[in-house]
């Protein structure tokens, strides 16, 4: 089990408050006043992909609303019962602690209403997707609403990609690209990296198309292989689902590139901008090596602007890699 770091205490308390809250809009009467100011909110600013898919489906047909809507509830439901589940076996490790009993039953409180507005859904009631404030999403089924939120204020953004990729996946997103946003999109790539190797009496070296790593030669070439396919996949795969991002109108601020571990699974978040785009890869040597995506940025770059070649030069022994 991972501990929370010391500031969970508040975080937690925050956290509880933000349920009860959207408890309590659960068995509230939205305002139709309140409704018209979260459908009006102002959507001039830049957007996500999410974003800019729920103000697609907001004026889509029902069926879709409907849909993604169900798709949005089923996630929510899973994020809050796993978090109950974590919560009950913190307070077991804590010895009972009051205060993580007192979450847990809340969070369980909350994912119960999950079913009763799917099957609200079923019945076939109308569904309505809004953005309010803070570019937050609340579903409304009738008259009741719930804003689409995980329980973990850092897991957001996260599970609003695990949300559009699941709607994704079952309808054509391209149709939700804006105008004049570039050719059709690509598949992401799922190919096996297979690098090129070059041996000499004093390193070995490993290159795929432009990146080339150099490795001392009495190290053990079985686990140089390894590291080198491993980096390469993970290189290649990222950025094929970058290139795939920017196909479909998501800006790519090189900048604000960031990898973050995701609590519990064994992906990476990869952030894209500041507003939210983000994708979900595996690259645990990415991520384990500091200062190694900005060497890459360039390289990633040239893959999809066609602007010249980038290369890449590497030594294996400056993120740690001799030792495996």
């Amino acid at each position: 089990m991972i501990a929370d770091p010391p500031a969970a205490g508040y975080r937690r308390r925050r956290l509880l408050a933000t349920g009860m809250a959207g408890l309590l809009l659960w068995i509230t009467t939205v305002c139709p006043a309140l409704a018209v100011q979260i459908a009006s909110a102002e959507i001039a600013e830049p957007q996500s992909r999410f974003q800019r898919t729920v103000g697609y489906i907001q004026s889509a047909s029902p069926q879709l609303r409907v849909e993604f809507a169900s798709i949005a509830l089923t996630h929510m439901a899973m994020a809050y019962a796993a978090e109950a589940q974590l919560a009950r076996e913190e307070a077991r490790a804590a010895g009972g602690d009051a205060n993580l009993r007192a979450w847990s039953v809340a969070v369980d409180r909350y994912a119960r209403q999950m079913p009763l507005l799917l099957e609200d859904i079923e019945l076939g009631l109308p569904v309505h997707l809004m953005m309010g404030g803070e570019k937050s999403l609340a579903i409304s089924v009738a008259d009741r609403a719930v804003i689409l939120s995980h329980p973990r204020l850092n897991q957001q953004r996260v599970f609003e990609q695990e949300v559009l990729e699941d709607f994704c996946a079952r309808n054509n997103c391209e149709l939700f690209i804006p105008a004049g946003s570039g050719s059709q999109p690509i598949s992401v790539s799922t190919r096996h990296v297979r690098p090129d190797w070059n041996f000499t009496q004093q390193e070995w070296s490993c290159s795929y198309q432009g990146i080339k790593v150099k490795f001392k030669a009495e190290q053990n070439l079985v686990n140089s292989r390894t590291i080198c396919e491993q980096f390469m996949q993970e290189v290649v795969a990222l950025a094929d689902e970058i290139a795939w991002q920017q196909r479909h109108a998501v800006p790519i601020k090189w900048e604000e590139l960031a990898i973050q571990s995701t609590p519990h699974r064994p992906e990476h978040t990869v952030r894209l901008n500041r507003l939210g785009d983000t994708v979900l890869v595996s690259v645990p040597l990415l991520y384990g090596s500091p200062g190694l995506l900005e060497q890459l940025i360039p390289w990633i770059q040239q893959r999809f602007t066609h602007q010249g070649e980038a290369s890449v030069e590497l030594d294996a022994d400056d993120y740690g890699w001799q030792k495996f």
